[in-house]
Formats: structure tokens, sequence, C-alpha cells
């Protein structure tokens, strides 16, 4: 007769493996329909591509409201109706808006590089590759075209809600000298 004591340690038994094999295998299983509902990020530019910021950036110039007239969707700022991006100098902030009720989906500090490139001070988006760029501006201050290195983002902003077609074409080179593919932008003449 075989005895076993209490402190033998788990059993190797061979229907205990198999227990223990099934149990790993779903947890796999779990695992990798879980890691297929989370939210996936679309990269919208070539990452070997350079991407530049605008000699044309002054801080001052910038802050005020700005109305996203065109955009890539993402998760971490997703686009919506009527979105609207306050940019204060001092402390440097940025509050972004979505539709006509002026709905709060971004309140956050800035970090504002003079050369034209910004960190919004959040856990998710504070990172290199999340930075914003400012790509462009015209010389009136009146639009602005802003990118990530990473490419998961973009957006046309604008000092109106509207945006004519010459400017908007403009916006769009802008956006594909620095490696986007605007046949996925979405927006006004989309």
């Amino acid at each position: 007769m075989t005895t076993v004591s209490q402190d033998a340690g788990p059993s190797t038994a061979p229907g205990a493996r198999m227990a223990r094999t099934v149990l790993w295998r779903g947890l796999l299983v779990l695992a990798i329909a879980v890691a297929g509902c989370a939210p996936t990020s679309d990269v919208y530019r070539d990452r070997d591509a350079r991407i530049s910021a605008t000699s044309r950036f002054v801080p001052d110039a910038f802050s005020g409201r700005w109305h996203v007239v065109a955009g890539y969707p993402n998760a971490a700022l997703p686009l919506c109706d009527h979105q609207v991006w306050d940019i204060s100098e001092d402390p440097a902030t940025l509050q972004v808006t979505c539709g006509t009720d002026r709905r709060v989906v971004l309140s956050a500090g800035l970090k504002v590089d003079p050369r034209g490139v910004m960190r919004v001070q959040t856990a998710d988006l504070d990172r290199d590759r999340y930075a914003f760029w400012v790509l462009w501006m015209d010389e009136e201050r009146r639009m602005a075209v802003i990118g990530t290195r990473g490419g998961e983002m973009g957006w046309v902003l604008n000092r109106g809600a509207t945006i004519r077609a010459d400017r908007l074409a403009a916006a769009q080179e802008i956006l594909e000298f620095n490696g986007y593919d605007t046949t996925r932008l979405e927006g006004q003449g989309k």
C-alpha cells in the first residue's frame, strides 16, 4: 500500500497533469480572446517617412479655439461631431469638447516645445510617439495640421468650424509629405 504525506507537493498523477494542461490551455484561449477584444491602434503614417514641425509655430499664436475639421479616428482622442480644442498658454492646457453641448472629453496640461511639439500630460498620451507635432500653420495662423511620430493620430485644425476646399487640400498635402495616408482622413469634404 502506498501512502502520500500531506507535504508531498502537487500531484504528478496523469489525471492531475491533464487537468493542469486543460486549465492552462483554457487560460491561453481566454487571454487570446480578451486581447482580440482590446482596442487596436491603427497607424495612418509611414513611420519610415520623415516628420517635421513647422518653423511658423509660435506658442502664443497657437493659443485659443481650434475646430477639428478633419482627422484620423483613434482610441486615445476619438473624433466626434463639433470637436473643439481650447488651448490656453499660461498655464499651458488643452481642453477638448464634443457636440453642441460642449461635453468635455479631455482636459489636461501641455508641455509646449518652441519647435512646435506638444506633449499632452495624461497617462495615455504623455509619450514621445504621441507628442503632437505642429506640422504646418498658415501665415495667418488660422489653420494648423497636427501629427504624431507614431502615426496613430493626426488632425486638421481651423479657427472656424468650416474650412475652404483649397485649405483642406493644402492640409492634405502636408499630411502626405509627412507620410500620412490621406485616403483614411475623415471630416469635411472627405
